[in-house]
């Protein structure tokens, strides 16, 4: 059974610029009388209303280029009677045509994402350089998402074409047979998703959420209403999972997006308007600090989040190439960092660490460091860069924001979805330029100082990183240094020939980071998080009696602050781990919006991953839980191909996505 397979409906609908040429009297008639119809022998829940179909007739999601859908899966007999009766069912119609259907519900609905009719200033764009070996009209549907919107080239068939004669009264004569061009459909796409980690992936991220609303926090139930977590190839760059929570399901948005679906899609009440008075709603609640949690948006490529310390892995390669650390000096962390030359006394000049109540960690090297997140010695980094320009001139005032973009950060990683964040490396011009914004001038709050680079060598202080960019960094320490640019390909083939390829994945590499002896220092730090055996190690708990001796999990928490002194909010959760460590196939992310501490939301939930992939439980997903029709019995193996059906359809599998039709 596919993830995305195709089936015929019948489907009647109302021309929407004809109807509305009818007279008021004639539309109320034919509106009641196509209820009626529709509903005849049926229990109420399928009952379709007069003021059912009158939403969707007013309903502006809608193109008014087609008809619109009043109901599916019409039976050959009302399919008979509709026909028989089409005196008295004007601009209604009744027509065959090929709708998705997703057997596993939600299943990978971010990267699958949907296609849907083509609006005004779509059409606008493409009829202006309209492609004729392809040509759209104005009734196509185009992907609107995922990987359906990143390779429409590919998947859109080649549409048919019949050419009639016709006498003076414009009834058929003949065919042309010479002018008839057979349809063809579109190509086939092999995705790198491996669907049984991309569903224990979504599992996990799901139900860590939902331990983390039961669980208490400093200002009651953490909400933990959202995350996202992507897994990707570090040896390639290839995606192999990427979940966003909470999901869709696509569905939903099959023949059209009505209202109630599309505000659901948004975070908000089914009941209520659309369009402008939508948009108004979405601005006060944001402006009142409940902004609606949209179930369309993307997390793992379009949110943003302050990093916390999982960010201390670019900080790391950012002192290291500016010479501000060397991997086995030492450092005394008592909880605090003391800012040199400061004069304003310990509440300014004084920066106080987590680990402050237990005074500190003691002693700490780069691999220590990482282990325990020493915040104070990272604290040492972000004030020595900016000495380091300050006081010696011996780098640019961007230096070290330099060096960290070389791992991805601050840039859209070039993966085939869109939109993609860029996220952001704050620096000395952008804090000017925010602060001429806001208030208008030069002010002290626009001039960068060791306290911005202080936060940001912690992650936090304006710094914002998509779960896709961080997974990508961590790939690139795990294979080496090789920064990749991701991709969800595996293959492109011609229709039903899974041997002719038209394009084919190769790896994209981006640069080359050099962590140089360091390296080694690094690893054993970041594998410390996941084994220390003092109490220190971030995420110890969460991996314990993990079977270490078989797979080696490597990683690094992260507890991002995200509220501020006035309105207090819980920290974001963030875990980034790889494994094996020292020959690592996998770099997984998981971030959970204000669910708290890393190593006891985020970290649980990647330990839960590589654990089903470590012992091969992973294959015993149950895909069924997703949703939909599927039992979880029947899909095809990894690469497995979805063919179109001989109508040229949109049948699909697990890691592939078929041509469309003609």
């Amino acid at each position: 059974m596919p993830l995305v397979d195709n089936r015929e409906s019948i489907v009647v609908g109302i021309a929407k610029q004809d109807f509305d040429e009818l007279s008021d009297g004639k539309q109320d008639a034919l509106v009641e009388r196509l209820a009626q119809a529709l509903s005849f022998a049926k229990p109420v829940p399928d009952q379709i209303t007069a003021d059912d179909i009158r939403k969707k007739l007013d309903d502006p999601r809608f193109t008014k280029f087609r008809p619109i859908p009043i109901a599916e899966d019409l039976t050959p007999e009302e399919e008979i009677y509709f026909a028989e009766q089409a005196d008295r069912y004007p601009t209604v119609s009744v027509e065959h045509t090929t709708v998705r259907e997703y057997p596993y519900g939600t299943l990978a609905a971010h990267v699958l994402g949907y296609v849907g009719p083509l609006n005004d200033d779509q059409w606008q764009e493409i009829s202006e350089d309209n492609d004729p070996k392809k040509p759209y009209v104005q009734t196509d549907e185009i992907g609107k998402a995922g990987v359906e919107a990143a390779y429409e080239p590919y998947l859109r068939g080649t549409p048919g074409r019949q050419v009639f004669e016709v006498d003076r009264r414009g009834a058929v004569v003949r065919e042309l047979d010479d002018e008839r061009v057979e349809p063809k459909p579109g190509d086939d796409l092999y995705l790198s998703i491996d669907v049984h980690v991309q569903a224990e992936t979504e599992e996990a991220l799901r139900d860590g959420l939902a331990t983390r609303r039961q669980t208490p926090g400093e200002l009651g139930l953490y909400p933990a209403e959202a995350g996202a977590s992507t897994i990707i190839d570090p040896q390639n760059g290839q995606v192999v999972a990427m979940a966003s929570y909470p999901t869709y399901d696509p569905t939903d948005l099959v023949g059209g997006i009505s209202c109630p679906v599309w505000r659901d899609l948004q975070g908000l009440p089914a009941e209520g308007e659309c369009g402008v008075a939508m948009t108004r709603e979405i601005e006060r609640l944001t402006k009142d600090g409940t902004p609606p949690v949209a179930k369309l948006l993307n997390r793992a490529i379009q949110g943003t989040y302050p990093a916390g310390s999982t960010f201390k892995l670019a900080s790391s390669y950012a002192a290291l190439k500016l010479n501000l650390i060397r991997p086995d000096d030492y450092f005394n962390d008592p909880g605090y960092y003391d800012i040199p030359g400061c004069t304003g006394g310990p509440d300014v000049c004084r920066v106080s660490s987590p680990s402050a109540e237990n005074g500190g960690v003691g002693a700490v090297d780069l691999a220590r460091a990482i282990t325990v997140s020493s915040d104070s010695y990272f604290y040492k980094i972000g004030n020595d860069s900016w000495a380091a320009y300050k006081q010696r001139d011996r780098v640019g005032p961007t230096a070290f924001q330099d060096a960290v973009e070389e791992l991805g950060y601050g840039s859209t990683t070039g993966i085939e979805l869109r939109p993609e964040a860029s996220g952001r490396i704050p620096d000395p011009d952008w804090l000017k330029e925010l602060d001429e914004q806001i208030n208008g001038g030069a002010t002290e709050r626009g001039r960068w100082g060791s306290g911005n680079s202080i936060n940001m060598a912690i992650g936090q202080g304006d710094v914002l990183i998509t779960p896709l960019q961080n997974a990508n960094a961590y790939a690139a320490f795990a294979n080496g240094g090789t920064l990749y640019t991701p991709s969800l390909l595996a293959k492109v083939t011609a229709s039903r020939q899974p041997d002719a390829i038209h394009l084919a994945f190769e790896p994209d590499p981006i640069r080359t980071t050099d962590f140089g002896p360091a390296h080694d220092d690094l690893m054993r730090g970041f594998e410390g998080v996941t084994r220390g055996d003092d109490g220190y190690a971030t995420a110890a708990r969460a991996f314990q009696g993990f079977p270490f001796s078989t797979w080696s999990p490597a990683g690094k928490t992260g507890t991002a602050e995200t509220g501020t002194d006035k309105k207090p909010k819980e920290d974001h959760s963030w875990f980034v781990g790889f494994g094996p460590s020292r020959d690592a196939r996998y770099a997984a992310s998981m971030l959970m919006e204000h669910s708290g501490a890393g190593g006891s939301a985020s970290a649980p939930a990647i330990r839960r991953i590589f654990e089903a992939i470590a012992t091969g439980t992973v294959d015993d997903v149950d895909l069924s839980a997703f949703g939909g029709s599927g039992d979880g019995t029947e899909l095809p193996t990894e690469g497995d191909a979805f063919a179109p059906d001989e109508n040229g359809g949109y049948p699909t599998g697990t890691t592939t996505v078929p041509g469309s039709g003609n």
